[in-house]
């Protein structure tokens, strides 16, 4: 074999060995990354869970005031005073606004 034939070769298997390593690294770099993406969606799940009952506030405040209000409806009813006209209404907008 001629020192060309030699030569050739090693830079063919050089550049094998380099391409081969890149590759390597690049399949490391992107199962670090599909890893830290998997936790990030993990932790966003979990949020999502752990604040799925802030959705119901605002139904749980009207129920809350349509008590309140028959509540107080039946308390001044017992006591023989005159029911207020309107008053459920102007509750409910109150916990709208």
């Amino acid at each position: 074999m001629s020192a060309g034939w030699v030569i050739g070769f090693t830079v063919g298997g050089a550049v094998v060995v380099v391409v081969v390593v890149l590759l390597l690294l690049m399949i490391v770099g992107v199962r670090t990354t599909a890893t830290r993406a998997e936790a990030i969606l993990d932790a966003l799940h979990a949020g999502r869970d752990n604040t799925q009952g802030l959705w119901e506030v605002e139904r749980t405040n009207l129920a809350v005031t349509r008590i309140v209000v028959a509540a107080t409806t039946i308390r001044r009813a017992l006591a023989g005073e005159p029911a207020e006209t309107g008053e459920a209404e102007h509750s409910e907008d109150a916990v709208e606004s």
